[in-house]
């Protein structure tokens, strides 16, 4: 196999092609400083090139700096549907069936993803279809059809994905963009990305075309390549993409303020509960914290690894509550078809997030004590040193996976631009792993870890009978149907009556899920 040629990153004006020399990286503790503009600040388009020839596929990325936080008061869900009207719709030259029908011989993939800041463009064929395929994906941007018929049709996806979707048939999501819902009430990140069944409703084709117009412009735009091409594929795809109108670039985001409840619940006629907590904190890869909370959050709950980790080994491997538990130092989205973390998912401000799921109804609030009561052990105690340990050699090996495609290090290396990065993140995280000390992990942990500002989601059937329980501070005892050791039942005394951080009523919020993503 080819070595990965190094990445080239660039203005518009500068050339991307064929591997060059890379001075060393920054010292990680002064990347903040070092690291040039991120794309959220509007600079020029940027270029990213990842050749190596001699692999069989060619991945190609657009990626807007364009997203949900873009959507107009009252059309929200305007950016999702225009990117997925361009990408499924067609193109001038292609009707959305010609288009589908093109792309099938040539074994080749593209398609569209909205995020709350970043809309991407993706696509990926055999190297020898890179000729033919290559025009459609600009056109794509470019000249997009805007079919009436076609709006409606995605119109209607789009509407059925909230109504017999997140909010019956993925209770996981739902408690998810609940959450999201509860931290960002009143930020532009506060309405669901997909839109609202009222806001997607009354989106006109003008409206689509409109938006098109103004948010997927050059002056937003990054572009990336890897894989089996040869030359500057990048500054090609800008020369051919140069009738896109300059547009202007976003401003900068102002951090959000949680004002929800302490708890959410969601009424939804289901047997199982979901519960999500989590809070807004501003770190994120480049922060000289953030390496060290990665660890730590990590050890509190690894996604889909197992015992080995605080939250799944107390809640599921000790008392049998659930299939999943699991912490999240940033916005995670998983990967279709793997358990890692989804590329090109950036955001300007972060957050701490904990999934408990799914959970029997008559064990949720002991539930939601055990997570609170690991969590605040976790934030106040730390980790040890043994544990430290573990969890530096779990993650020097789980990091390898990261990057293992072409398409994932396309991924990695366009999100490095997108948060202004002199040095890439993966290669700081490695780099930072062996050297962390405990009082460096910990100190992060005091620093940036507050559970009293966790903000807790439960999705089940009879919330305001959970609401009651919740206000009154009652205890919550389990039962198991076979014996646990004295040291877990000891536990157990301690949990069922463990704080829930209710002030007062208010602090405790019941919705109907009908209500939810409608308006």
């Amino acid at each position: 196999m080819s070595r990965l040629a190094p990445l080239a990153l660039a203005c518009c004006a500068c050339s991307c092609a064929g591997p060059s020399a890379q001075a060393p990286g920054p010292d990680p503790d002064s990347i903040r400083t070092q690291a040039s503009p991120p794309l959220v600040a509007g600079r020029a388009s940027r270029l990213v090139g990842l050749p190596v020839p001699a692999h069989p596929t060619v991945s190609v990325r657009l990626f807007f700096v364009s997203g949900a936080v873009d959507d107009p008061p009252g059309k929200e869900g305007l950016t999702a549907l225009t990117a997925t009207v361009m990408a499924e719709g067609g193109t001038v030259k292609l009707g959305a069936g010609e288009l589908s029908e093109a792309l099938y011989p040539m074994a080749a993939e593209l398609s569209a993803v909205t995020d709350k800041e970043t809309t991407v463009f993706a696509g990926r064929c055999p190297k020898g279809a890179l000729e033919r395929f290559l025009p459609i994906l600009e056109d794509v941007v470019r000249e997009p059809r805007f079919d009436p018929g076609e709006l409606e049709r995605l119109r209607a996806r789009a509407i059925d994905a909230i109504e017999k979707g997140v909010r019956t048939e993925d209770d996981e999501e739902l408690a998810k963009q609940a959450l999201s819902l509860a931290l960002h009430r009143g930020h532009p990140y506060g309405h669901f990305t997909g839109g609202t069944v009222e806001a997607l409703r009354a989106l006109t084709l003008d409206d689509v075309r409109a938006h098109w117009r103004r948010v997927f412009v050059a002056s937003r735009l990054t572009i990336g390549a890897a894989g089996g091409y040869e030359g500057d594929l990048p500054a090609r795809i800008e020369r051919d993409l140069s009738a896109l109108p300059r547009g202007s670039a976003r401003p900068p985001l102002p951090a959000p303020v949680t004002r929800a409840p302490r708890f959410l619940l969601v009424e939804k006629k289901t047997t199982p509960t979901a519960i999500s907590m989590g809070f807004t904190w501003e770190v994120k890869r480049g922060d000289p914290d953030f390496p060290a909370l990665v660890v730590a959050v990590s050890a509190l709950g690894e996604h889909r690894q197992g015992a080995a980790f605080r939250l799944f080994k107390e809640l599921r491997d000790v008392r049998g509550l659930n299939y999943g538990d699991y912490a999240y130092a940033e916005h995670f989205v998983q990967a279709r078809g793997s358990a890692l973390q989804a590329v090109n998912h950036p955001r300007s401000h972060q957050q701490f997030t904990v999934w408990i799921r799914p959970v029997e109804p008559q064990y949720r609030l002991f539930a939601v004590r055990a997570a609170l009561r690991e969590v605040d052990r976790w934030a106040r105690r730390g980790l040890s040193q043994d544990e430290l340990d573990r969890v530096k050699r779990f993650l020097a090996g789980y990091t390898l996976s990261f990057d293992v495609t072409d398409t994932r290090r396309l991924g990695y290396a366009l999100d490095d631009a997108f948060y202004g990065l002199a040095r890439p993140w993966l290669e700081t995280l490695r780099s930072r792993l062996p050297s962390l000390t405990l009082d460096e992990v910990n100190g992060a942990l005091r620093r940036h870890v507050d559970p009293s500002r966790l903000r807790v989601v439960v999705v089940t059937h009879g919330a305001a009978e959970l609401a009651s329980e919740i206000r009154s501070g009652v205890p919550s005892p389990i039962s198991y149907p076979v014996p646990k050791a004295a040291e877990v039942l000891e536990a157990d005394r301690v949990i069922e009556r463990f704080p829930l951080g209710v002030t007062g009523p208010e602090d405790v919020k019941v919705v109907k899920v009908e209500e939810l993503f409608e308006r």
